[in-house]
């Protein structure tokens, strides 16, 4: 028991630790590994391009889709965007739920475009 009386009590502040030198340098605006923006990117253009095929497919049945070539085709340009932007946050290292999300969206939005979207384009040249 000793021993014990020695240590100094857990619950009183350390008085007697030096504070830390406070940095020099102001920190990075964006630190490494910080891919919030394009995790954001692939979750925003994979959830429109998830809509627009889900648009394509609950329509097609009763709408003739001609007209819709241009954007689908805008669709297929955002699809591989999300592609590319949900790689990128794969080497995220902070908010990495929000990186797996981008990842996720990025990926079902390709393989969505490439199941669906090729679909369609059967139709639009036929």
């Amino acid at each position: 028991m000793a021993a014990d009386d020695d240590l100094p009590d857990s619950f009183e502040p350390a008085s007697n630790v030096p504070p830390r030198p406070e940095p020099h340098d102001p920190a990075p605006q964006f630190p490494k590994g910080d891919l919030r923006l394009a995790s954001v990117i692939a979750i925003i253009t994979g959830a429109i391009v998830i809509a627009w095929h889900i648009f394509l497919v609950s329509v097609s049945a009763i709408a003739d889709l001609d007209q819709f070539l241009w954007i689908q085709i805008a669709v297929w340009v955002l699809a591989l965007i999300s592609l590319v932007t949900g790689i990128l946050s794969l080497n995220a290292r902070m908010a990495r739920e929000l990186a797996a999300a981008g990842f996720i969206a990025g990926v079902a939005a390709a393989l969505l475009s490439i199941s669906i979207g090729l679909y369609s384009l059967g139709d639009f040249l036929s």
